[in-house]
C-alpha cells in the first residue's frame, strides 16, 4: 500500500504493476493520511481529511483490497494513528481534539463500520489490542497502566509504570510486557495476565524502547539513560534469559520480521554534516547493511519517532520475510518508495514516486 507523490492511495504489487487507487485526493482540499491494512489482508483503513468546508472534516474510510465494500465512519477529531484488532474486525483509532490532549475511539467494520465510539482520552496515549479483539491495555500519560474493555470499564495493571511508550499484550493472550517503576529503580517486565504474576527480565535507568516479536518468545530493546548515554540494542530470549547485543549506536526505530527470526533496524551515519541512515537486518548470526538514504517527509516525521507503536498495527516487511520496503531519497536524489531484498541482498529497488509504504500481510 503506498501514498504516491500526489497523495493518492494506491494497491501496488511490489514491482509497481497492478496498481489501484483506492482513494484519490484533490490538491488543496483533500488529503489521505495512515493506511493501514487488517492483520488478515482482507481490508485497508485509512482517514480521509476534507478542507473544502472551512475546518477539515474527518472520515475513517475501509474497503477490499481492492476498493470493494467501502465503510465510512464520522470522526470528532482527526486521527492519526489507526491500528485494526487481531480479529481484523474494529479499528481504534487516536487523535486530537485541539488544545484537548489526545482521544481513543474504536469503529466496529464488522458492524457497519458508520460509526465512531469514543472510549478514553490523556496524553500521551498508547495501546495493545487483546487478541480477542474485546480489550486493549494502554499506557495513558505517565501514571496509567490498564485494561480497558470495549464499554469503557478499567482495570488497573500497574500503578507505577516506568518510562516506555507502547505497551505489548503478547499474540497468544498469555503476557503483557511493559516497563514499571521499583523502589529499587526500573524494570522490562513479562506479566501473565491470567495469574497477574509479574517477572523482570532487566533492569535499567532512563528510558526504554522495545519491541516483542510475533511469537512473544523474543524483544528488542534499547535503553537511553541520556542524550549522549544510549546502551546497546539487545535482544532477550524469554525462555533462556539470554542477551545478544544487535548495535552499539543509537538505533531510531527497528521492527521484528513477521517469523519474528530477523530484525531490521535503522542505523544513522554521519558524512560532511550530513546525516544519511542505513537499514540493517540482524538475523542472529549476520547483519546485513543497505545502501543510504535518507526517510520521506511523511515516513520520518509521523512513523519512525513512534515506531513501538506501528510496529503492532503495521509491516514494513514482505510476509514471507524476503524484502522490505520503504519512502525515501537515495544519495543518487530519487525519492520514491523503494523494496530492498534480504535473500539474497543487494540494491534497493524504486517501485514508484511516494512518501509511505506498507506491506499487506498476506
Amino acid at each position: 500500500m503506498v501514498i504516491d507523490e500526489a497523495g493518492n492511495l494506491v494497491n501496488v504489487a511490489p514491482d509497481g504493476s497492478d496498481a489501484i487507487v483506492l482513494a484519490e485526493v484533490v490538491q488543496g482540499e483533500s488529503l489521505v493520511v495512515q493506511p493501514t491494512w487488517s492483520p488478515d489482508g482482507s481490508r485497508v483503513a485509512w482517514v480521509s481529511l476534507d478542507a473544502t468546508t472551512g475546518e477539515p472534516a474527518a472520515t475513517l474510510v475501509t474497503t477490499t483490497a481492492r476498493g470493494a465494500e467501502r465503510t465510512e465512519a464520522s470522526t470528532t477529531v482527526a486521527p492519526f494513528y489507526l491500528s485494526w484488532d487481531p480479529t481484523s474486525s474494529r479499528i481504534a483509532f487516536l487523535g486530537s481534539p485541539q488544545g484537548d490532549g489526545i482521544q481513543l475511539g474504536v469503529v466496529d467494520v464488522e458492524a457497519g463500520g458508520t460509526e465512531a465510539t469514543r472510549l478514553d482520552g490523556g496524553d500521551p496515549f498508547y495501546l495493545s489490542w487483546d487478541p480477542t479483539g474485546r480489550e486493549l491495555l494502554v499506557h495513558v500519560g505517565f501514571d496509567r497502566l490498564e485494561r480497558l474493555s470495549l464499554d469503557g470499564s478499567l482495570v488497573t495493571v500497574n500503578s507505577r509504570p516506568g518510562s516506555f511508550r507502547a505497551p505489548v499484550w503478547t499474540a497468544d493472550g498469555t503476557n503483557f510486557v511493559y516497563a514499571a517503576g521499583r523502589p529499587t529503580g526500573q524494570h522490562l517486565v513479562v506479566q501473565d495476565v491470567a495469574r497477574a504474576r509479574a517477572d523482570d527480565l532487566l533492569s535499567f535507568s532512563g528510558s526504554i524502547s522495545f519491541v516483542v516479536n510475533p511469537d512473544g518468545s523474543r524483544i528488542a530493546f534499547q535503553v537511553l539513560e541520556g542524550a549522549n548515554d544510549v546502551q546497546p540494542l539487545s535482544v532477550i530470549d524469554l525462555a533462556t534469559g539470554d542477551i545478544e547485543q544487535v548495535s552499539s549506536s543509537f538505533v531510531p526505530a527497528f521492527f521484528w520480521s513477521p517469523r519474528g527470526d530477523r530484525l531490521l533496524h535503522l542505523l544513522p551515519e554521519e558524512d560532511a554534516g550530513q546525516v544519511w541512515f542505513r537499514w540493517a537486518v540482524w538475523g542472529g548470526n549476520e547483519t546485513l547493511t543497505s545502501l543510504r538514504f535518507y526517510p520521506s517527509q511523511t515516513f520520518g516525521r509521523d512513523y519512525l519517532p513512534f515506531f513501538e507503536q506501528y510496529a503492532q498495527s503495521m509491516s514494513l516487511w514482505a510476509p514471507d520475510g524476503s524484502a522490505f520496503a520503504y519512502a525515501g531519497i537515495n544519495e543518487a536524489g530519487e525519492e520514491g518508495v523503494w523494496v530492498q531484498s534480504v535473500r539474497p541482498p543487494g540494491a534497493p529497488v524504486r517501485v514508484m514516486a511516494g512518501s509511505f509504504a506498507t506491506w499487506s500481510p498476506r
